[in-house]
């Protein structure tokens, strides 16, 4: 069984897209991510299940798609959960560089794949979906979340507040992120568009 100190630097200055669950998500043809390293998030497998590595945290999830996340090549998750590949949760706030002590939530799993694509070696992360508002009704790319419906108000604000820390935290490692989400109001990553993202 493979352990998180097994994918230590393993992609050192490569680049990755992230699949987050944002409705943008929905809009895309994500069928170029077949030639380059991706990483999903939660139900990200529902629209697209070929990534290399997928995050989930949710105990939900994990029984509504059972079959989809033990099919998933390798799956990051914290300690407590089914199956997976462990992370000790160290708390909400803070960045952690060394993942075999721990990973902080930032309230977001998209805020976790940070701190394991940064842990890979990655230097250039894009993030795709990653809207951190919804489309009317919409609260994801598959449609609506009964659990999301308050978001707005109450979790996306933490979580642009963390991942804006988290960039802080990059500063002097030679590390970019970006976002392709055209309705992201984050001003803490480089925007580039999702056509230009797949053109590199």
């Amino acid at each position: 069984m493979s352990m998180i100190a097994d994918f230590k630097n393993i992609h050192r200055g490569k680049r990755l897209f992230i699949l987050a669950s944002g409705p943008s998500l929905g809009d895309l043809d994500l069928s170029p991510l077949k030639r380059r390293l991706a990483m999903g998030l939660n139900r990200s497998f529902l629209v697209y299940p070929d990534t290399h590595y997928h995050c989930m945290m949710d105990h939900r999830l994990f029984d509504m798609y059972e079959d989809l996340s033990k099919q998933t090549r390798y799956l990051f998750t914290l300690e407590d959960r089914p199956w997976g590949i462990p992370m000790k949760l160290l708390g909400a706030e803070g960045f952690s560089f060394d993942l075999e002590e721990g990973v902080y939530s930032g309230y977001t799993i998209s805020y976790v794949a940070l701190q394991l694509a940064v842990y890979m070696g990655f230097n250039e992360i894009i993030y795709l979906g990653l809207d951190l508002r919804h489309r009317n009704a919409d609260t994801h790319f598959f449609g609506s979340d009964f659990h999301s419906r308050d978001h707005e108000n109450t979790e996306f604000p933490r979580m642009a507040r963390m991942l804006s820390y988290g960039v802080r935290a990059l500063k002097d490692k030679n590390v970019t992120v970006y976002n392709c989400s055209p309705v992201c109001t984050l001003d803490c990553f480089a925007r580039i568009t999702y056509d230009y993202a797949i053109s590199l």
